[in-house]
């Protein structure tokens, strides 16, 4: 409840009174003093959630991502080959791989863009060919090229996602503000999606999925590409939290340093194949004249080049 009350405090006067009128707070008065307004408000906060934060409640299926047998082929190209992979509640999975290995691929079928040739993917228990709404109800997936409505204003595009994922107008306004500040998007609001830049858009996507409540799961494709070192930083520190608290993460990169740094465990692909698995120690064991996580990767995807 205290990181709710902050929200409420960080709110500007026009996102309280918004807030009050959601709370069917009676505003009689011409001018209310804000420190006033903010205990009113926070007060009816408490009676609103007396029976606890609903999005603290919710768990995730045991194998919240689960990819088997998996082959998709582009005429006589086969770009991904046999993958099988599973994410848990409580993980960050990295899919490493060069440029061509396969993980875009990936990650557009475990979205549902693209079919798979052979295999299936499941999410949060849904096989996305048999139960394509409800995965994707429960995914939160950005892709490597971020794409939105380009004539949406950020904040009717974020309150569209809150209506689409029947988000509760209370939980949404908190959420939304929280995620905002998060990743200074305050000053864009009100500007047009087709006028952001590559960075602001991603930040603007990362908004619309934490808008919905956790554990979350997600698909990432190249996150950190196009933001800068603070927005970075801040994804990276809200993803190691969103899985301590039960998430399950699945980050596709080809920066072994992101990976590194964030991921638990490894799947790097090559080819189509893959060709090493296991968290960091296990991977240092299968490739032993490695030393570094970047000859790891260098060994398992065509060799170390020679000086």
């Amino acid at each position: 409840m205290n990181s709710v009350k902050n929200i409420v405090k960080r709110m500007d006067n026009d996102e309280l009174i918004r807030l009050a009128r959601q709370l069917d707070v009676s505003l009689t008065e011409r001018k209310v003093k804000r420190d006033l307004l903010v205990e009113i408000i926070q007060g009816e906060l408490e009676e609103h959630y007396r029976e606890g934060i609903p999005w603290k409640k919710t768990r995730l299926n045991d194998l919240a991502i689960q990819i088997s047998g998996l082959t998709k082929k582009f005429g006589k190209t086969v770009a991904v080959r046999g993958l099988n992979l599973v994410v848990r509640p409580g993980q960050i999975v990295g899919l490493v791989g060069p440029n061509g290995a396969g993980k875009t691929t990936t990650l557009r079928i475990l979205a549902g863009i693209i079919r798979p040739t052979e295999g299936s993917v499941q999410v949060n228990g849904f096989n996305m060919s048999v139960h394509p709404l409800k995965a994707k109800q429960r995914l939160g997936y950005i892709p490597e090229r971020p794409t939105c409505y380009p004539n949406l204003k950020v904040r009717e595009y974020l309150t569209f996602i809150a209506k689409i994922y029947r988000i509760p107008k209370i939980d949404a306004t908190l959420r939304m503000k929280e995620y905002v500040d998060l990743f200074q998007l305050n000053g864009l609001l009100d500007a047009y999606i087709g006028t952001l830049s590559k960075g602001n858009l991603q930040r603007t996507l990362l908004v619309g999925i934490f808008v919905r409540p956790p554990p979350h799961i997600l698909a990432l494709d190249e996150p950190i590409y196009g933001l800068d070192p603070r927005g970075a930083w801040s994804l990276k520190v809200l993803l190691k939290k969103l899985r301590d608290e039960g998430s399950a993460i699945l980050v596709s990169t080809h920066i072994l340093e992101v990976a590194e740094g964030l991921c638990d465990r490894f799947v790097i692909m090559n080819e189509g194949d893959v060709v090493g698995r296991g968290t960091r120690e296990e991977l240092f064991v299968q490739t032993p004249n490695a030393h570094t996580i970047e000859e790891i990767f260098l060994e398992l995807t065509g060799g170390i080049p020679e000086a």
